[in-house]
């Protein structure tokens, strides 16, 4: 004769208890393992520090530095260094060894692709609040004079988590497998396997091909459109001149060294062909105007060198020269050579214009 049903409910109700406590034992075990290996991974990477927003490298190991938006930040607030290099994709070639040698500093780079003024001069903050800051290598980008003035770092996606100053916002990065599995493992064979220069931080080159059949393969030349009246340069360009002021006038005690780069005669075609050319022109000379008034601030050029704007083979595009021509600006600049007297930024245009016209005469002409 089979069981009651009061006997099965007994036995049912006597099960209960059992399955709860094994639930709840494994429920424990689970959350201890987990916590386990979170702080077992979020001391890997306090230890290691990849984008080196606790500290900077440890003792015997070289500063790996290839993502720029992830490591600028920590890099400027905890590096030890008197000295900055800043500006766009122009600057990011610079040697920080060279910088060094010449300039007896200790270089840091703060480098931003097609960066604006405001982004760069949030990065001078940055490094002023870290640090002594002796002197500044500022790349003065024609196109970021006439740029938007923003900061514009949570518009392009960089990990903001890295740029404030919440410590809730460290979880992004001490629980982060991409930091776990690939930026550590690339610290660590940067320094034990690689031949990794550290003066070549953030730099693009390797690998890129330049010639002057990339040059041109990568140039769209435009239909000529009117040239845009000079006159509105001020209004489009005036914020950012006045926050460079506001940085070189608040740091006097610091050597503000502005260059020029070299485009090539292609990009100075693409801006006459844009009608940009004399807006253009005009606005950077308002910046050399307001900048040679400060006595902390030099300027240098180096747009007008024929022998590299004419020759396409130095470049990869319309504007970026190899590495070879960054050293040369940065041994030029301790030379003194190329050095800007305000009478000189005040004539600049109509060089810069004559020397367009003279390019279109004669290289342009032969190449389209």
């Amino acid at each position: 004769m089979g069981r009651s049903e009061t006997e099965l409910n007994k036995k049912n109700k006597a099960q209960i208890p059992a399955k709860t406590e094994d639930f709840a034992g494994f429920f424990k075990v689970f959350a201890g393992v987990s916590a386990l290996l979170a702080a077992l991974a979020a001391g890997l990477v306090i230890l290691f520090d990849p984008l080196y927003h606790f500290h900077g490298p440890l003792p015997g190991m070289k500063a790996v530095l290839t993502d720029k938006e992830y490591q600028i930040p920590g890099s400027l607030r905890n590096f030890d260094y008197d000295a900055v290099i800043a500006g766009s994709s122009m600057t990011e070639n610079s040697d920080n060894a060279l910088y060094d040698e010449l300039f007896g500093v200790k270089s840091v780079k703060a480098v931003r692709s097609s960066g604006s003024t405001a982004d760069l001069c949030w990065y001078l903050d940055l490094a002023f609040e870290s640090r002594d800051v002796r002197a500044v290598f500022y790349s003065l980008d024609l196109f970021a004079l006439d740029a938007p003035c923003q900061i514009s770092f949570k518009e392009t996606g960089c990990p903001m988590y890295l740029y404030g100053r919440n410590p809730l916002n460290d979880v992004k990065y001490l629980l982060n497998g991409d930091v776990l599995f690939e930026k550590i493992p690339y610290l660590i064979a940067a320094n034990t396997l690689q031949d990794y220069d550290e003066g070549h931080s953030y730099s693009w080159a390797k690998g890129k091909a330049f010639s002057k059949e990339d040059v041109l393969v990568r140039y769209e030349r435009s239909e000529q459109q009117p040239m845009q009246d000079a006159g509105g340069a001020a209004g489009r360009a005036g914020e950012n001149i006045d926050l460079l002021v506001q940085t070189v006038r608040e740091h006097q005690g610091t050597r503000f060294v502005f260059f020029l780069p070299p485009y090539s005669a292609i990009y100075w075609d693409k801006l006459l062909r844009e009608g940009l050319l004399d807006v253009y022109l005009e606005e950077q000379k308002l910046a050399m105007q307001a900048l040679l008034k400060e006595p902390n601030a030099e300027i240098y050029c180096y747009q007008d060198d024929v022998s590299v704007i004419t020759d396409l083979d130095l470049y990869c595009d319309a504007m970026h020269f190899l590495p070879e021509i960054n050293d040369e600006i940065a041994r030029r600049i301790a030379r003194g050579e190329g050095r800007v007297s305000l009478k000189e930024a005040e004539a600049m245009p109509q060089k810069m214009k004559e020397l367009t016209d003279l390019l279109e005469k004669t290289l342009i002409e032969e190449l389209f």
